[in-house]
């Protein structure tokens, strides 16, 4: 870690009696959530519950916007039905994870493995005649 580290765990409290130790809550939110950017939502989701500052870098907008395809506003508002700008990116990542209905039995959805749009139609709807 270096110097600077080693020295925060050598400096005492103010009364002298116990030294100061640095932990997990000491990380600024800012740095979690860039490392946040590169990992995958199960192991965000994980990570979340450890503390207070992961979770609240968890829930950073420029975290779950790299995990949603390049239209996401265009799906929130055709298929979720709402403005992007009312949701939070990890609310519409979450909904757009569901599989969700349009045009009379069209389902689409974000396949979190691939972290691509999959869109399944209806056979029966589209009979070739």
């Amino acid at each position: 870690m270096g110097a600077g580290s080693s020295g925060l765990a050598l400096e005492t409290d103010q009364v002298g009696l116990s030294p100061l130790r640095t932990n997990l809550d000491d990380v600024p939110e800012s740095c979690v959530a860039s490392i946040f950017m590169h990992l995958d939502p199960p192991e965000i989701c994980k990570l979340a519950r450890l503390n207070r500052a992961f979770h609240g870098a968890s829930s950073a907008d420029f975290v779950w916007e790299t995990k949603l395809p390049s239209n996401y506003k265009y799906l929130a508002e055709k298929i979720l039905g709402q403005s992007p700008e009312s949701l939070s990116k990890k609310e519409i990542y979450a909904r757009l994870c569901r599989p969700n209905c349009f045009d009379d039995g069209t389902k689409v959805y974000i396949d979190r493995s691939l972290r691509s749009l999959l869109l399944y139609l209806h056979f029966c709807k589209n009979k070739i005649q």
